[in-house]
């Protein structure tokens, strides 16, 4: 039985940017996903027959798959529904243009995923995946990723990261740098589910409709240059976070999160990753309970401590 595991991620800097090559702060999280591959009984009618849980142990998808639906010619059109088993196929053929036969062995088996977190979460459920698969089958999990899902890539570098990373894009080949990035005022700051998920690919494409100059994208490797100093004080961070949000809303034409929804909160909120949607990173001098009360009170649930969300 074969057994793999990746971590979720959470990009801290840079979002859209990235996409650019800016240098990134991103940081793997405690909770990922796993995923299995084993034989099938004998006298299974299928090839490959796929199993997906969520965090609660629930089953959320089910298939079983013929292996002409990735080694036969595609019928998918344009206009075809994006569903799980679409993709998981969309996958595996991406997989086998890139190292023809590496799907061969799959027939026969089950594979069963694992997520650890809420799938709402967008912590990385496809990215896990995409990571897992691409070890799996022995291809590059970057080369994966542009034939299916797209985006700057962090995600599958935090898959595997031990810890904080900086990442810059290029292309399949990527530069990461690992990171002893632990500062102390990360232990008052917290992160909020918004209580809705963001499409990223949608964030994106706003972002690529904007012509970023040089100067902004400078000054916010700047300002990710600038939180790695180990000297740095929780008051000095917030406000290079301030200056982070005002660039990225100027830059998308949208309001901060703090001003749409949280003029009275005690510190200095930070979207991640899409705006609009997943997690907020909240920095804060008032105590953890105080933070908790704040957003419960606004029905705000989901408030996760910096150092039980990060790997």
């Amino acid at each position: 039985m074969t057994h793999l595991r990746a971590n979720g991620k959470l990009l801290l800097t840079a979002e859209y940017f990235v996409l650019d090559g800016v240098p990134a702060l991103a940081v793997p999280t405690r909770a990922g996903q796993r995923m299995t591959a084993s034989p099938t009984k004998p006298e299974a009618e299928h090839d490959l027959y796929w199993r997906a849980y969520d965090a609660a142990g629930e089953g959320w998808f089910s298939h079983a798959f013929d292996r002409h639906e990735w080694s036969g010619p595609s019928h998918q059109t344009k206009e075809q529904k994006e569903d799980t088993a679409t993709r998981i196929v969309q996958i595996l053929r991406a997989a086998e243009t890139l190292r023809p036969g590496c799907t061969s062995h799959i027939n026969g088996l089950e594979v069963t995923t694992y997520l650890e977190f809420d799938q709402a979460w967008g912590l990385g459920s496809s990215s896990t995946l995409i990571a897992m698969v691409a070890d799996w089958l022995e291809v590059n999990p970057y080369a994966l990723l542009e034939k299916t899902f797209g985006g700057s890539g962090y995600d599958l570098a935090c898959a595997v990261a031990a810890g904080p990373i900086l990442y810059e894009r290029n292309g399949i080949t990527p530069k990461v740098t690992e990171l002893d990035w632990n500062p102390a005022w990360t232990s008052q700051t917290y992160f909020v589910y918004r209580n809705q998920k963001q499409n990223s690919r949608e964030g994106i494409r706003a972002y690529r409709e904007q012509t970023v100059s040089s100067s902004v994208k400078e000054e916010i490797s700047g300002i990710t240059t600038a939180l790695l100093s180990p000297t740095l004080h929780l008051r000095a961070a917030a406000q290079l976070l301030h200056r982070h949000e005002a660039i990225v809303a100027q830059t998308l034409g949208l309001p901060t999160v703090q001003d749409e929804l949280f003029t009275d909160f005690p510190g200095q909120l930070k979207s991640l990753g899409a705006w609009g949607g997943d997690f907020i990173w909240a920095l804060s001098e008032e105590s953890e309970e105080k933070v908790r009360r704040y957003f419960n009170e606004r029905g705000y649930e989901t408030v996760i401590s910096y150092n039980n969300m990060v790997l």
